[in-house]
């Protein structure tokens, strides 16, 4: 029965899989923009800014279990830019990836600036481990947003298939993500970075 409604789900996403692909590009796009303006600030504030991302995105002490502090973070991220973004006319989502790329493009510079390395090591081994589930939920929710604003238009929407689509496709997705980032990418950067 399980994977009967994983399976229901997983073809549903025949029917956003444009507005998914489209987040991405968005995402890619803000990342962009991050990265360069890193550039233009260079190294001498690097290490400032990095610690008010930190602060801003952990706050001023780490948790002390991780691991759920980053699945009920992108969980209620994820779980709102699915459903307010399909009544903020897909504001919201679009708003959400705009910020997550702009920080983690600016993010990824600047630490290659205070460690002097690559950037692309820092995507290959500090965000890409967990950054490929965490995002592919974050795009996946925002795309299936667009798909539920639509079937809200023509009258065919109901909230039990919202819930559906983030506890069977979005959710396992963080949950996944959450486990890589909180005690496989620390090891990655450790062994790769440090």
């Amino acid at each position: 029965m399980l994977f009967g409604v994983w399976g229901e789900e997983i073809k549903k996403i025949k029917h956003y899989y444009r507005e998914t692909l489209m987040c991405l590009g968005i995402f890619v796009v803000a990342a962009y923009a991050g990265y360069i303006a890193a550039v233009l600030l260079g190294a001498g504030q690097a290490e400032h800014y990095l610690d008010v991302i930190k602060n801003m995105v952990v706050g001023e002490e780490m948790p002390e279990n991780i691991f759920l502090f980053i699945l009920a973070r992108n969980s209620v991220v994820s779980l709102l830019v699915l459903g307010l973004g399909i009544f903020s006319y897909s504001i919201w989502p679009i708003l959400v990836l705009i910020f997550n790329g702009a920080v983690s493009g600016f993010f990824v510079k600047l630490q290659s600036l205070l460690f002097n390395r690559f950037s692309f090591e820092i995507w290959i081994f500090g965000l890409l481990p967990h950054g490929v589930l965490e995002l592919g939920a974050l795009f996946l929710a925002a795309g299936a947003s667009f798909y539920f604003r639509r079937l809200r238009k023509t009258g065919h929407f109901n909230w039990a298939g919202v819930m559906r689509t983030y506890l069977v496709v979005v959710l396992p997705l963080l949950v996944v993500a959450a486990l890589i980032e909180a005690f496989i990418t620390p090891i990655l950067i450790y062994r790769f970075l440090v």
